[in-house]
């Protein structure tokens, strides 16, 4: 599902989802929406699109993007996995806030993992909505 569309198709899996009550899946969609847009804005879904898993369990919601490696992903893993999380900045040059997606994701998922792969990249958040 690359491209624009991927926001209506992600929403629409979501609310398809019948284990989800309203408030999970309005959790979901505003954590998944601003994890599309950074794998779109930085170009890192590839031919293969996107895969999405939502798990439920007791302890909260397992939310999981699998998309092609991508090769600025490790890097980009590598500062974002690493604590404190750099808080949000305004980027001159391109007039424009910088992080304010992440803290609003680590707001709603306090488990938010980035993992690199040789041929899957993958972003796992946990969310605690019960």
């Amino acid at each position: 599902m690359p491209g624009p569309l991927a926001f209506d198709e992600y929403d629409s899996f979501v609310r398809s989802l019948g284990f989800l009550s309203s408030r999970q899946a309005c959790a979901l969609i505003v954590a998944g929406d601003e994890i599309l847009d950074n794998l779109l804005t930085h170009g890192e879904i590839g031919p293969a699109g996107v895969v999405v898993l939502v798990r439920k369990r007791a302890s909260g919601l397992t939310l999981g993007f699998f998309v092609e490696s991508h090769p600025d992903f490790a890097a980009f893993a590598q500062v974002v996995n690493s604590e404190p999380t750099p808080p949000p900045r305004f980027n001159t040059g391109q007039r424009r806030w910088r992080g304010l997606g992440l803290t609003m994701c680590r707001t709603i998922a306090p488990s938010i993992q980035h993992r690199p792969g040789r041929d899957v990249d993958r972003i796992i958040m946990t969310i605690d909505v019960r």
